[in-house]
């Protein structure tokens, strides 16, 4: 009896487990002055996590890093950073929808 190719696709992927959290690389990371992107060196992100105590279990993709400065505002030298956690308004919060389009 031939395979049936729609069964195989539909089975699940058997492999390594994936680790729970998030990779610390993939944070964004924004100048607090002037709201410019930020790119680091690889390992950065997760070095300056570690340095603060931060475990990477506990960042999701709504975390992120902002900087006081960026060498595109002028900033030099070493930097503060500040990790956040940004969500969605609240339905109550958003303003009232009007209008059929």
């Amino acid at each position: 009896m031939r395979n049936n190719p729609i069964r195989t696709i539909a089975e699940p992927l058997r492999g390594p487990l994936v680790p729970k959290g998030y990779d610390p690389e993939l944070l964004y990371v924004e100048c607090g002055r002037c709201g410019s992107p930020v790119m680091w060196e690889k390992g950065k992100a997760s070095q300056i996590l570690g340095l603060a105590g931060i475990d990477p279990l506990e960042l999701d993709a709504s975390c992120m890093l902002v900087t006081d400065g960026c060498p595109m505002c002028g900033g030099k030298g070493h930097y503060t950073v500040q990790i956040f956690r940004v969500g969605g308004d609240t339905p109550a919060r958003r303003p009232p929808y009007y209008g059929n389009a």
